[in-house]
């Protein structure tokens, strides 16, 4: 996966546009439909600022992310059980548990 591919999925998962992400890196528009498309790449601080705006390691925007390494929906989803009570995680864990159970029919 390239650079840009990797970008823009990251931006999707968050639901974050590429002009809204250019605004709060404060670069151009065209600029980061570079990055995206590949045409040219970030320099270093850039790629920090992009990194710590996206709340993940720089490892993980330049593609190289650990095997075990948890998407944002997967951490969001972890930190949202951890607030839930014990009868409402049960309840959640018992659906997993039939939908698991469901689709290996």
């Amino acid at each position: 996966m390239t650079f840009g591919e990797n970008l823009q999925n990251l931006l999707d998962e968050r639901e974050i546009t590429q002009k809204e992400f250019a605004s709060r890196l404060n670069i151009a528009k065209t600029t980061m439909n570079g990055y995206i498309k590949n045409n040219h790449q970030p320099n270093i601080e850039t790629i920090k600022a992009m990194a710590t705006t996206l709340n993940i390691s720089t490892d993980e925007l330049l593609g190289h992310e650990m095997p075990d390494t948890l998407s944002h929906k997967e951490q969001l989803l972890i930190q949202r059980l951890r607030r839930l009570t014990v009868k409402e995680r049960n309840l959640i864990f018992n659906l997993v548990a039939l939908a698991d159970k469901h689709s290996s029919l």
